[in-house]
Order: structure tokens, then C-alpha cells, then sequence
């Protein structure tokens, strides 16, 4: 009897294992292969930066550096990838708010006042780390790692320097936040430069 059971509970979760293992991998993948490390430039910064307002609904954002200037070797007219590690212990918090789901963490990543052309950022550069995380607000919250990592493609023009900038923000997005905060803790970057 036992026996009869398991053949009948192991037939039925067979097509839900299948299913899972035949999973495709994820359509918007871009592959950038058969590029050669040219350059690396290291950012340590050790200045804490605080993104915060202090309304239901509004959004804050700092940069959490200044901004740096990246060389592309390449001649004009040609392309080069960059590959940017960010790593930063980031601290969010609604000062004014109640308990509920908390506001939203991000960075804004720009790279010559635009947002990355890979990514994976949204349409103004924005990479959420944090969401829904936070459920007492107001209280005393902890320093979190919060690493990120974006690709982007630039093609020189009249000039091969190219300028990164890195924002850390906030947003009020739950009704009974009053506010948000967001401050990064001793930021580390490194910018890795690749040819074809």
C-alpha cells in the first residue's frame, strides 16, 4: 500500500521536475567575448554619502563620489567595454516612517551622462540593490554590502576619456513611509578596460 503511494506522488511531481530542467536561459542576454583587458583604475572612497528626503513618495539621490575620468585606448571612432565593480556598505532607512515594507535602494550608474548601454541598469542608470526590505522603519538598521556590477560599451569621439559617475539613492515608495534614506559607508570601485 505504502509502495502504491510513493509510485503515485513520484509520477505526479515527474512532469513538475521536467519542467523545471527544461527551463531556457534568459532571452535579453547579451555575450561580449574576445576582448583583452587593457587597463584597470582602482576608486577607494572613505566619505560616507546620505541620499534623503522626507515626504511619502519622494525620491533622493547623492553621488557618492566625485565623478572619474576612464581612458578608452582605443583610436578614434573604435570602442572599448568597460566593466564596473562597485562594492559599498549602504545603510536605508525610513527616519520618519512605520512599520510597513520600506523604501527602495539604488544606484544610478552614468557613464559620459548616460546610462549604461549593457547594463544591467534601467533606462537613467538606475540598478536597484534594495526593495521591500525593511519592516519596522525609524528603527536603527545595519550596513549591508551591496555589490554591483554593469557593462558598458564607449566609442571614442574628439576625445578617449570617458566619465563615470555613481549615485547611491532612495525611494519613499510604501504609503506609510515618510521619507527615506540611504547612506553608503567606504565605497570601492574598480574599472576594468577591454578591446576587441
Amino acid at each position: 500500500m505504502k509502495l502504491s503511494n510513493l509510485t503515485r506522488n513520484v509520477s505526479r511531481l515527474a512532469p513538475v521536475a521536467l519542467l523545471l530542467l527544461g527551463t531556457p536561459g534568459a532571452p535579453a542576454q547579451t555575450v561580449v567575448n574576445n576582448e583583452t583587458l587593457v587597463s584597470t583604475t582602482f576608486v577607494v572612497n572613505k566619505q560616507n554619502a546620505t541620499a534623503e528626503c522626507g515626504t511619502t513618495g519622494c525620491r533622493a539621490i547623492t553621488s557618492m563620489f566625485s565623478p572619474i575620468s576612464v581612458t578608452c585606448p582605443a583610436a578614434s571612432g573604435q570602442t572599448c567595454t568597460f566593466h564596473i565593480s562597485l562594492d559599498t556598505k549602504v545603510l536605508i532607512n525610513c527616519p520618519g516612517g512605520n512599520a510597513g515594507l520600506g523604501p527602495v535602494g539604488f544606484y544610478q550608474f552614468l557613464v559620459d551622462g548616460f546610462a549604461p548601454t549593457i547594463g544591467p541598469t534601467g533606462k537613467n542608470g538606475e540598478y536597484l540593490f534594495e526593495q521591500n526590505v525593511t519592516l519596522f522603519c525609524g528603527s536603527v538598521g545595519s550596513r549591508q554590502s551591496y555589490p554591483a556590477s554593469i557593462l558598458t560599451t564607449v566609442t571614442n569621439s574628439s576625445s578617449n576619456n570617458h566619465t563615470i559617475d555613481v549615485k547611491v539613492g532612495c525611494l519613499a515608495n510604501n504609503s506609510n513611509d515618510i521619507g527615506c534614506e540611504a547612506t553608503s559607508h567606504w565605497t570601492t570601485m574598480r574599472v576594468d578596460v577591454f578591446e576587441p
